[in-house]
C-alpha cells in the first residue's frame, strides 16, 4: 500500500503478485513446498531449509482484510 500510495503502481503490483497465495499454487512442486491453503494469506512463509518456501500462520481474517484493500483501494483504484 506504501508503494502505491507513492505512486510506484508497478512495485506495488510486483509485490502484491509475490504475496498473493494462488501464486504459490501454481504447480504441482509449488503446492508440495507451500503447504498450506492457496486461498488463506500466510502469515509467514519459512526462508530457511529445510522449510524454505513454505507457508505457516494461515486463517488470519485480519490479513485477508488488508490484502482486499491493498488490491481494491490501492491498486484498482489506481490503474
Amino acid at each position: 500500500m506504501a508503494f502505491a500510495a507513492l505512486g510506484d503502481n508497478r512495485r506495488a503490483w510486483e509485490i502484491m503478485t509475490m504475496i498473493n497465495p494462488v501464486n504459490h499454487a501454481r504447480s504441482f512442486e509449488a503446492m508440495a513446498t507451500y503447504k498450506v491453503e492457496p486461498y488463506v494469506i500466510a502469515a509467514d512463509v519459512y526462508a530457511f531449509p529445510p522449510h524454505t518456501g513454505r507457508g505457516g500462520w494461515t486463517w488470519y481474517t485480519g490479513s485477508a482484510g488488508w490484502m482486499y484493500r491493498l488490491i481494491v483501494e490501492s491498486l484498482l483504484a489506481a490503474a
